[in-house]
């Protein structure tokens, strides 16, 4: 009897689980070529990371983000009805794209595992971005695929358009305090001496070109370890004052040094990050506001005029794509049964 009294416990205790376990409630439902539930936990699921994504939580509206994955479910329902299908190869060609644009961006080169690291940092993890991807695809080639026409038209900017906007952002086109430079240079190296013996024959190099025996341009070719500028005359490029890559790679002291000698002028023993150098700054050219038809940079020939209407053009062309994504949008919600029951 006791043992029958314990059995049926344990049965109404299990019953009593399976019954109380959370079951997420359908916040909407789709159809277009066939039913799809989005559950609340889905959809706080994406409120989260849309939250943890802005600075102020309570801007994001749980409805706007609904509407966002009903979308989403009618771009891919659409697509497939409509025969894109996006492969495997398509989003590893993108990932690898990616990597290389950042590589370019910022002048550098990352090996794969290094390039993963950086997304599992940002995105959680390899295989979440590359979704993201195949979404992005998705959506892009469905849009081109049934909005090609709009997508083609290459938009206009006009003088005026590219004169306003120069006025109404005028002091963000500045060029910074900048140097053009050459050097002698050994690196550090990592037996013992000889880190202080390189010192001591570059002060007395410095010391021969101070006192006039030894011209600049000859000690650059003798004495100077870095292959590539040895051929220049030591020309190493330009330097601007806010280059933190540029800073943190060489240090502090190597800027100060750069930025107070005068045009001409050759500096004695500079320790920099990465060895010794002596400096000679060639040009010098102070802070200023741009002018539309001047240069950007030293080391970028496009104008301020160029730049603006390169970038209204991209503007023009993101503007394009949102009207056609809505309009693609409004066709897909005319032709399915969306049903939102959150509230």
């Amino acid at each position: 009897m006791k043992r029958f009294i314990s059995l049926t416990i344990l049965i109404l205790m299990t019953t009593t689980m399976v019954f109380t376990a959370p079951i997420s409630s359908p916040a909407a439902t789709v159809r277009l070529t066939k039913t799809v539930q989005i559950s609340m936990n889905d959809l706080d699921a994406e409120v989260a990371k849309y939250r943890a994504a802005t600075q102020d939580p309570s801007s994001v509206d749980p409805l706007q983000v609904l509407n966002l994955l009903i979308n989403n479910e009618l771009f891919r329902q659409g697509a497939e009805r409509d025969g894109v299908v996006i492969t495997s190869t398509m989003i590893e060609s993108a990932y690898k794209n990616q990597k290389a644009s950042i590589e370019q961006s910022y002048g550098t080169t990352l090996t794969g595992e290094e390039f993963d690291q950086i997304i599992v940092n940002n995105f959680g993890s390899v295989d979440a971005y590359k979704n993201l991807i195949g979404e992005q695809l998705l959506v892009d080639s469905y849009v081109q695929l049934k909005k090609g026409d709009v997508l083609k038209e290459e938009p206009v900017v006009s003088e005026n358009e590219v004169s306003s906007f120069y006025r109404k952002n005028r002091t963000q086109f500045v060029s910074p305090e900048t140097v053009k430079l050459s050097h002698i240079f050994i690196p550090f190296s990592s037996e013992s001496g000889v880190n202080a013996s390189n010192r001591a024959l570059l002060e007395d190099v410095a010391n021969k070109i101070r006192t006039g025996t030894l011209s600049f341009e000859k000690a650059v070719v003798e004495y100077s370890r870095d292959t590539p500028s040895q051929s220049k005359g030591g020309d190493i490029g330009w330097l601007t004052m806010d280059n933190e890559d540029a800073r943190l790679g060489l240090g502090d002291s190597f800027f100060e040094a750069a930025f107070s000698l005068d045009v001409g002028e050759t500096s004695g023993v500079v320790e920099s990050n990465t060895g010794y150098h002596i400096l000679k700054v060639l040009v010098y050219s102070e802070t200023k506001i741009l002018a539309l038809d001047d240069v950007i940079s030293p080391n970028n020939p496009m104008t301020i005029r160029s730049y603006i209407t390169s970038e209204l053009q991209i503007a023009k062309r993101q503007e394009l794509y949102v009207k056609a994504v809505n309009s693609l949008v409004e066709e897909l919600r005319k032709s399915a049964t969306v049903r939102i029951l959150y509230k």
